[in-house]
């Protein structure tokens, strides 16, 4: 009976992870330009057919298993199928297919005191993020930004956090102020966030989900925090990643055989740092109401004005969503 509830718990685990990046990865696909194409036959060759596979997200990979609650980072080893599989995937010049949890994500200090320094890319240059002050314009330049977004990134995901936590309002603070002290000894506080964010989210949320870990029981809460983030972007502003990366950078989108929830998390994350950059970055809140407010006005004296010239009501097109964080 026990293996039973077991293999169920299992199945349900692995259903969400390969819903959710099923209809993430759709939505990367539309935006970034991606193409999908058909590899079955390296799947099958690759990663074969049982019933464990997670083939929605197009590259046949096996869900890396959960650790078990009681293990450490130093006792934890990486399950044999993600080190076969990625080393395929290397060798077929695939990406890394499944990365495997880190576990150090679950505690709950590890906002505060995790390592964001490092981590050059292949060129030698750094991901350039500090927990101190508010976002940059280094920080925010398409240079540091693609690197989230490159297929074998260095950018940790508390890197990609930490960057999204300062443009949301976040501030990182120690006892005496000191930006010199110890990151040990500070804690994120909520004094600059967007108003209607921080009524839903007072100290910062995992956007990425850090600990890599896709069951229900874990990824359930994380993955909302992603989307409502993705949500808060205008119309006008969620192609990003494709009109400002694309040239002279190189970001040209997904395949689906590529995507997994973690990087499709990290594409959305950097489409929103991308819209945060142009339309939000060293802009009041005051400016962004009235900017809002005057935008309602334009759309509102088109619509009249196309229906008057139709000669009667049209119907009012449909438009996705936009829930702003301010």
């Amino acid at each position: 009976m026990a293996q039973t509830k077991q293999r169920r718990t299992r199945t349900s685990g692995n259903a969400f992870a390969a819903t959710t990046a099923a209809f993430v990865g759709l939505f990367l696909l539309a935006c970034c330009g991606g193409s999908a194409f058909s590899c079955a036959a390296f799947r099958a060759a690759s990663f074969g057919t049982g019933s464990s596979r997670r083939a929605a997200t197009g590259g046949g990979e096996e869900e890396a298993p959960a650790p078990p609650a009681s293990s450490s980072s130093s006792s934890y080893t990486i399950p044999e199928n993600v080190v076969s599989n990625n080393a395929l995937a290397e060798a077929n010049g695939y990406p890394a297919i499944v990365l495997s949890p880190c576990l150090e994500a679950a505690d709950p200090d590890y906002f505060n005191s995790g390592c964001i320094d490092g981590n050059a890319d292949n060129d030698g240059d750094a991901f350039v993020v500090s927990r101190w002050g508010g976002p940059t314009a280094e920080e925010l330049t398409s240079e540091n930004l693609v690197r989230i977004v490159a297929r074998r990134s260095n950018v940790t995901d508390l890197q990609v956090n930490t960057l999204a936590w300062k443009c949301l309002g976040y501030r990182f603070v120690t006892d005496d102020d000191d930006s010199n002290s110890n990151a040990s000894n500070g804690r994120w506080t909520a004094q600059s966030v967007f108003p209607k964010w921080k009524e839903r989210y007072p100290t910062p949320p995992d956007l990425i989900g850090m600990q890599r870990v896709y069951t229900k029981e874990i990824d359930g809460e994380l993955i909302k925090n992603n989307q409502r983030l993705s949500v808060s972007v205008p119309l006008a502003n969620k192609q990003s990643l494709k009109t400002l990366l694309k040239e002279p950078y190189g970001f040209s989108g997904y395949k689906m055989s590529e995507l997994t929830p973690n990087l499709t998390r990290r594409a959305q994350v950097t489409n929103w740092l991308l819209y945060y950059r142009e339309e939000l970055f060293g802009v009041t809140l005051e400016e962004l109401r009235e900017r809002r407010r005057a935008t309602q006005e334009r759309e509102a004296g088109e619509e009249r004005r196309a229906g008057a010239t139709a000669g009667e009501q049209r119907e009012t097109p449909w438009k996705p969503p936009i829930r702003e964080v301010y």
